[in-house]
């Protein structure tokens, strides 16, 4: 099993009170931690850090968290440890632990959502393997729909959409041809991305 979680978070449009919202609780939270990180090493450059997402639930001192609780990291942000690494007035891209981030999203939702209740959130996830990929929609009353595809329904999907791929493959066995493991396992790779995020476009 992989063990980390790439995400990409984002919502579908604001109002001009959830985007200052959004830009208060999402940008402004993240650059301020940024922010201390750069002051305590004497940086001036200090967007585009990666940001802990236990700064949304633990107090912080000189680095490190002082009320840190492992469960609760599990229960309200969705995974043991979580980074941002890019945000912006419209989304934020996150790595976490075995986990997509689904709690911190519905906690994002909830929180900007109450100004505008039209407000619609998208995360798309895919583990590293990947061992699975998804889709998950917000509201302001939190997770509105999920979608995740686990590593068979990939490879079938690739299959399907590509014939030198399924010319290689034994249906008998359910496994790659014998001498054409390396061959491909090569080509899966360089078409499993498209095929997920076309399939995370049709799922959303």
């Amino acid at each position: 099993m992989a063990n980390h979680v790439s995400g990409h978070f984002r919502h579908r449009g604001l109002n001009p009170t959830a985007q200052k919202v959004w830009d208060e609780y999402v940008v402004g939270k993240l650059d301020e931690a940024v922010k201390r990180m750069s002051e305590r090493k004497e940086e001036e450059s200090w967007r585009y850090h990666e940001v802990h997402l236990g700064n949304y639930l633990f107090e912080e001192k000189d680095g490190e968290f002082v009320n840190w609780d492992f469960n609760q990291m599990c229960e309200e942000i969705g995974a043991k440890w979580a980074y941002a690494t890019e945000w912006d007035e419209d989304y934020v891209n996150v790595y976490s632990a075995w986990s997509p981030v689904v709690e911190w999203c519905e906690m994002v939702a909830k929180a900007v959502g109450e100004a505008d209740s039209e407000a619609e959130f998208i995360l798309t996830y895919e583990d590293e393997m990947p061992n699975f990929v998804g889709v998950a929609s917000f509201t302001k009353y939190g997770m509105d729909d999920q979608s995740e595809i686990d590593h068979d329904e990939i490879r079938e999907k690739c299959i399907r959409d590509n014939s030198e791929l399924a010319e290689m493959w034994d249906e008998d066995a359910e496994d790659w041809q014998e001498d054409k493991e390396d061959e491909a396992n090569e080509l899966m790779w360089e078409l499993q991305y498209d095929v997920i995020h076309e399939w995370q476009e049709g799922a959303i």
